[in-house]
């Protein structure tokens, strides 16, 4: 009889995620890839802690405790470890962005960036401004990021299944001469800039701000400047975009971006469901609109009903912005 092979003797199959960790924390869409591969190989500062919080819910779970983010190594050194699976799910994290990459051509693989959707041999890439999504067949191994948002949910928790370690990597010197880019600081994106899908707070507009002799010109040139005071990313329903008041990369729904905020803003937005299609759970939906049977107002955490463009002229005043914009609402007395 011959000797049983292990895993990374076989030939590739299968699915494994491979999650950068920063201080003992998983980075965003971590848990969705997770939940997408069923095992894991978590690498990083506190690779550990991470580990030992998902209680079991990943099988194989390998743990690589290593200090310092350098993607370059650890190229290197995981390679080995994912060879033997057929696709390598990381999450389009920063982290994950800059890692998978590294690891595609580390293994000689292609690597399918930014997919919203993975399934049985097939991933789903979004193109046009995320407006459509190609499906691109998985005919062989490959490095697959997928967005966040977009995953499952973790499979039930086994609390027999204990973490192992990645063979051979835990001392994680033998690849200390792979050159990597020194990373002098960390900045913070700028959320006017960032891709919505990206974004973390999103203030966006419907047809209840296109009121008033400019169709809603003065009202959009406000929602810009709130929406940087407060760190947050512009968004818009199809009318907007279509009327021209905010571009097309501006847009949410079935023909636009998805997002999956912390927090979500709808001003004037009534909720249809080409729109609401494009909102993918957000963590917090605040709804302002003067119809309070609208679909926007039966999702929302929070419901005011009120005129939109009044109250972000409002807003605008507390936050200090928007004084060489025209009124695009009414009195403050009005709101109550």
């Amino acid at each position: 009889m011959g000797r049983e092979q292990s895993w990374e003797e076989r030939e590739p199959s299968g699915t494994i995620a491979v999650v950068p960790v920063r201080e003992g924390r998983l980075p965003e869409g971590g848990l969705e890839v997770i939940a997408e591969a069923g095992g894991a190989v978590l690498a990083g500062d506190g690779a550990r802690a991470a580990a030992s919080a998902l209680d079991g819910a990943a099988h194989p779970l390998l743990v690589w405790e290593t200090e310092g983010f350098r993607p370059a190594a650890w190229s290197h050194a995981l390679a080995e470890t994912c060879s033997g699976f057929g696709v390598v799910l990381l999450p389009a994290c920063p982290d994950g962005r800059d890692l998978a990459p590294r690891l595609a051509a580390r293994l000689g693989r292609p690597l399918l960036a930014g997919a919203v959707e993975i399934g049985p041999g097939f991933a789903v890439l979004p193109r046009d401004g995320d407006r459509r999504g190609i499906r691109v067949g998985l005919t062989g191994p490959a490095v697959v990021t997928l967005r966040p948002g977009t995953g499952g949910a973790l499979p039930r928790a086994d609390s027999d299944t204990a973490p192992a370690p990645v063979g051979g990597l835990a001392a994680g010197d033998e690849h200390a001469d792979v050159l990597d880019a020194e990373t002098l600081a960390v900045v913070a994106p700028d959320p006017t800039a960032v891709d919505l899908w990206e974004a973390r707070r999103v203030i966006a507009g419907g047809a209840g701000l296109m009121s008033g002799p400019d169709r809603g010109v003065a009202a959009f040139a406000l929602l810009s400047e709130v929406a940087a005071a407060l760190g947050a990313s512009v968004g818009a329903t199809r009318p907007v975009t279509d009327a021209g008041l905010l571009p097309l990369d501006r847009r949410i729904g079935s023909s636009g971006a998805r997002v999956s905020p912390d927090l979500y803003v709808a001003l004037g937005v009534s909720g249809a469901p080409q729109h609401l299609s494009g909102t993918d759970h957000p963590a917090h939906v605040v709804a302002v609109n003067l119809d309070p049977g609208c679909p926007m107002m039966a999702v929302a955490d929070l419901g005011l009903v009120t005129d939109a463009a009044a109250l972000l002229e409002v807003l605008a005043r507390r936050l200090g912005v928007g004084t060489g914009v025209d009124r695009v609402g009414g009195d403050e007395e009005e709101l109550g």
